[in-house]
């Protein structure tokens, strides 16, 4: 009976050592195995990551790509760390944080990204206040960290971003769930160098202005791969609301003139003609095409004058247009009419608007 007794109790010991030895070296691989940004680069490890911006997003302003801040920031992190930078990319020129979420929820999944770059707030001040920019701001960083759970998040205040309101905005947010903000305006003062001299428009940096973009973002990430710093993390939202999908609406209640249906898009150029969509708040915007023979439209929430909105652009290319939030939980109606007016910028004898849908918060 005794040596059975003490046979049990070798063999509890021994699972029990067993169990130990198993949890302990799963530890250590897991320790082993770097999963933050940080931990990757100084390990030496490869690294995804992606961009979610605007035309500075992009690049805009270099002479090529191999002169734009995120190809100077690779060939940095590779001399520095010996790795590979894999590049997504979400960005356009003229884009607002508005169109920067609905082009992320559109996009596949890219699998895991260790670092996000986040890069709006010039082209958003033009269409919206800093309260509605602060609620899509915010409402993109979350997504963001929804999808992609371990990415690091760096927004950057873009350099010729002159309103203080939403520069204090990005800082605010970014702060608030971890993400580390980069303001390039201070670098580019600090340069001692004309505005001139760093940018092809007084706007988009030249090959010398990314050069202080890149030298900025590398010294950064340097310095918090030293620090072991912590990367953003998704906590309670300031911003109420800000976990939601963009719905598009393509069902038209009303139209008035010519306006002609083809592969899934309304098409006018006779001013006057006008569609009617229905939505239910909060906020409003637009999926339309805008090319080199974009026309105007003006558009008319619940029969109030909104904006006026141009249909031109360089490029034929779908756009995601802001319109309007903060606007009353309830239906709404909106109506966009053909102007006749064209763009500044469209030396063509044709105008057009094309409307494939509205945007409006998904129920």
């Amino acid at each position: 009976m005794k040596k059975r007794k003490i046979g049990i109790y070798f063999f509890i010991i021994t699972f029990i050592y067993g169990l130990y030895q198993l949890f302990d070296s799963i530890s250590k691989a897991e320790s082993a195995n770097p999963t933050s940004v940080y931990e990757k680069l100084a390990s030496k490890e490869n690294i995804n990551y992606l961009i979610i911006g605007d035309s500075i997003g992009r690049g805009s302003g270099a002479t090529s790509k191999s002169t734009a801040w995120f190809s100077r920031l690779e060939r940095l992190l590779n001399k520095e760390y010996g790795i590979k930078a894999k590049r997504h990319s979400l960005v356009q020129s003229g884009a607002t944080a508005f169109e920067g979420f609905y082009k992320l929820q559109q996009s596949k999944h890219l699998g895991k990204i260790d670092l996000t770059f986040i890069v709006f707030g010039e082209n958003d001040r033009k269409y919206m206040n800093e309260e509605e920019f602060s609620f899509f701001y915010e409402g993109l960083i979350r997504k963001t960290k929804q999808l992609y759970p371990d990415t690091e998040i760096i927004t950057i205040t873009e350099s010729p971003l002159d309103n203080e309101g939403f520069a204090q905005a990005i800082t605010t947010i970014s702060n608030h769930y971890g993400a580390k903000n980069i303001d390039m305006r201070k670098p580019f003062e600090q340069s001692g160098q004309p505005i001139e001299e760093l940018t092809k428009d007084m706007v988009h940096p030249n090959d010398a202005g990314y050069e202080i973009y890149a030298n900025t973002l590398y010294k950064q990430l340097k310095e918090f791969t030293a620090n072991k710093a912590e990367t953003a993390a998704l906590s309670a939202p300031i911003n109420e609301d800000t976990d939601f999908e963009i719905a598009s609406i393509p069902h038209v209640t009303d139209i008035s003139g010519s306006f002609m249906h083809k592969d899934g898009i309304w098409e006018s150029s006779q001013p006057g003609d006008s569609l009617e969509y229905q939505f239910t708040g909060p906020f409003l915007g637009v999926n339309m095409i805008r090319s080199e023979m974009g026309s105007k439209m003006d558009v008319f929430i619940d029969e109030v004058f909104v904006t006026s909105l141009s249909a031109w652009w360089p490029l034929t290319k779908e756009r995601y247009q802001y319109i309007a939030s903060g606007l009353e939980n309830g239906p709404h109606h909106v109506k966009f009419i053909v102007s006749g007016e064209k763009s500044v910028n469209n030396n063509l004898d044709d105008s057009v608007i094309q409307i494939s849908s509205i945007l409006t918060k998904a129920e």
